[in-house]
Formats: C-alpha cells, structure tokens, sequence
C-alpha cells in the first residue's frame, strides 16, 4: 500500500473526504478569497434554527468527557481515536487525536476547536481551530470564523487564504459531530454542513434512517444510525447513542480500496 494511501485513510477518518460536489467555489485571485455563489436545491437543515434552549439545558452533569475509539483498517487494529469534551457553560474545547500504525508506519494527527453555541441561530459554531498531521506530510493549519460563521480566515502550513459561505456557516469536522448529537436530542432527521478542508469548503448532508439496538463494548446500546447522504462513490454510517450523551459509539467507512470501521471502548469523566 502506497504512502498516499495512509495518509487518506487518516484523513477520511475526520471526514475529510472529498471535494465540495453540490457548490461551486470561486476564488479572487487578488485576495486569494473564496466563495461558494452557487445556492443548493435544498433547505439548510443541519444549520436551521432548532426550539431555543435555556440555560441550564447546558449544564452537563460531567463537563469533561472522552470517548477513545478502537480503529480497524479490514479488520486489522490500526490504532485509536479519541475526542475530548471540556464544558463551560456554552462553551466547550474539543481536542481530537489519531494515532494510528500500520506495517511498521506511523501516523496521525490532531485538531483542537474552540466552538459556542450561537444564540442568534441556536446551533453550535466553530470560532477556531489548530490542526496538525504528521507521517507521510505536515500540516500545521489554523483557522478563524467571524461571528457568524459565513466567512474563515486560513493558514495552512505558512499560507493564507479566505473563505466564504453566502449559504451557510462554516464549520470544522468537530463541530459537525458536536451539531449532529445536538440535532439528535431535538428529533432532527437531516443534516447539512459546509465544512472547512485545508484548501476548500465541502458540502456534507447527513440524514437518520432510524433507531438500532447494536452490541457494543458496553452491551446492548440503544443508537440513532446516521448516515452520509448524496455521494454514491462512499459508504458511511455512524451511531450515536442517547446512554453517552448522543455521541458517536461506533462507525463504519467504505470507499474502493478503504473499509474502516471503529468502535467506543472506554469512555471517561475523569482525563
């Protein structure tokens, strides 16, 4: 297996998956800003305004929580995931880290996001994040989001570039997660994001196909499957369960030469 190859099972595993399909990205090349002009056929579901929340609907009985994820590569450990939570109020700092080896390689990465929950709009956004990936390539990349999310400011390994989203606001993968396990508790069914790559915006939609009772680590879970939606080229599904504060306790990922899947197996309050 190539070098290229690792790096895009690495990458797929936080959704970096491909290049926008459902918008056009234009670029002012004397500002090297650019702008998604073309409307979608459908309504911003995942980014729609939900029933407006109180104050204390935020108060988490454990404001620090970690879900560790073990990760498969056709059925052979290549390593773990994990995703850190640390609550203030409507705050919260998400730290996520891969840290995978595979036939004497190594590599991985992390990616640290500062996200709040919006008032105006009463969904959680992303004001910045750091990420970092080391193996086969570096990347040192940094990003910023206006207040309301439509435009973000890159540095991506020394270079700088603007974005904007007329459509919707732009988020990193992080936050998707985070919006996704907010829509479950208020009964969405559909999902969608414009979200931040080192060099583009992609367009995601995500949507349930139902409830499941699935064997984990843990037992018998009952979970929410939730599935990537409008690419025909890929399979993705994950499940979010209502017992771990509807987050993600398992995940499966199929695009030709890659099958991925990962599950929770430890999950902690105390880090």
């Amino acid at each position: 297996m190539t070098n290229i190859r690792f790096l895009i099972i690495f990458t797929s595993l936080f959704f970096l998956l491909t290049k926008p399909a459902f918008s056009i990205t234009t670029v002012d090349k004397t500002t090297n800003e650019h702008t998604i002009s073309e409307q979608s056929e459908v309504t911003t579901t995942g980014t729609k305004a939900s029933a407006k929340r109180d104050e204390a609907s935020f108060v988490k009985e454990n404001p620090n929580q970690q879900f560790i994820y073990a990760v498969n590569y056709k059925g052979i450990s290549i390593g773990e995931m994990k995703q850190e939570y640390r609550w203030k109020g409507k705050d919260v700092a998400v730290n996520s880290v891969a840290d995978f080896s595979f036939l004497l390689f190594s590599f991985g990465g992390s990616q640290q996001s500062d996200i709040y929950w919006n008032e105006l709009q009463q969904i959680f956004l992303s004001r910045s994040f750091y990420r970092e990936s080391i193996g086969f390539s570096t990347v040192n990349m940094t990003a910023k989001f206006d207040e309301t999310g439509h435009h973000s400011q890159i540095v991506n390994n020394g270079d700088k570039s603007e974005y904007t989203s007329e459509e919707g606001p732009i988020v990193d993968f992080n936050t998707i997660n985070l919006q996704i396990s907010e829509g479950l508790k208020v009964g969405k069914t559909d999902f969608e994001f414009y979200m931040q790559t080192s060099d583009d915006i992609a367009h995601y939609f995500f949507q349930v196909k139902g409830k499941e009772m699935i064997k984990t680590k843990f037992g018998e879970v009952e979970a929410y499957r939730v599935q990537q939606v409008r690419k025909k080229d890929r399979t993705f599904i994950a499940w979010f369960a209502p017992r771990f504060d509807h987050q993600m306790v398992k995940f499966e990922y199929e695009r030709k030469v890659l099958d991925i899947n990962g599950e929770l197996i430890k999950y902690n309050t105390e880090f």
